[in-house]
Parts: C-alpha cells; sequence; structure tokens
C-alpha cells in the first residue's frame, strides 16, 4: 500500500479493526456470566488499555507512518484515546451495568462510535506530521 489517503485509510481500518476486536473481545471475554464475571464497566477498563497500546503503535508506524517526535504525538495519542475510553466505557456502565442490557450492546456501539471519531482525531490532531 502508498502512501495515498486512500491506502491510509485502509490501513486505519485493518490497525482500528484490530485494536477494536482486542477491546470487543476482552471485554466480552472478562464480562458476563460467560466470561469472567467481573462488571462490564471494570472489563471494559481492562480491554480498552490493551486495544490502546496496540492501536499507538500500529496507527503510529503503520497507518499514518509517522516520523514525529514520539513525546508529543504520545501526549496528544493519550488525549484522543481518553476521550474514546470515557465513551466506551461510559457506554458500558450505562447501558450494561445500569440498564441491564447485554455487554455485547455497548460494546457494538462504542466499536462503531469510536473508530470513526478516533480517525478524525488522529489524522488532525495526534499524527500531523506524518508523511505523506
Amino acid at each position: 500500500m502508498g502512501r495515498s489517503e486512500p491506502a491510509r485509510v485502509l490501513r486505519f481500518v485493518a490497525i482500528g479493526g484490530l485494536s477494536t476486536l482486542i477491546y470487543a473481545a476482552g471485554t466480552l471475554a472478562l464480562s458476563g456470566r460467560h466470561g469472567f464475571g467481573m462488571p462490564a464497566g471494570i472489563a471494559s477498563v481492562i480491554a480498552y488499555g490493551a486495544g490502546a497500546v496496540f492501536s499507538y503503535c500500529g496507527h503510529r508506524f503503520v497507518t499514518f507512518m509517522s516520523d514525529g517526535a514520539v513525546g508529543f504525538e504520545i501526549a496528544r495519542f493519550a488525549c484522543a484515546t481518553a476521550i474514546g475510553f470515557l465513551l466506551s466505557v461510559g457506554l458500558a456502565t450505562i447501558f450494561a451495568d445500569l440498564a441491564g442490557f447485554p455487554a455485547s450492546v455497548p460494546v457494538v456501539l462504542a466499536s462503531i462510535l469510536v473508530p470513526v471519531l478516533n480517525f478524525i482525531i488522529l489524522r488532525r490532531f495526534v499524527f500531523v506530521g506524518a508523511a505523506g
């Protein structure tokens, strides 16, 4: 894949998809009666953290092929991740823990909303000096 914007979007989808899969599978494996029985909100925190580490590395080196200052990018990535994290945990807490929906409901919502928001924030705020 080249450095064109369509290629960047495809790389984002691949890295973001794997990151989202880490979050979704982790949350579902840790929560509910078929998992480890953790509350969905806590399971979401743990799983989101694991997905965030993968996401930063993948987006820095693969999606945006950035050679920017790591300290600058990590600080901004942490802010971007915090927004997605709060959204994911909020959805899990509200829909599963408080409203009684299965954990899959907030996982599906977060799996759609967070990646869209992330692409916009990462492209315009985090990896601003990326090649391409």
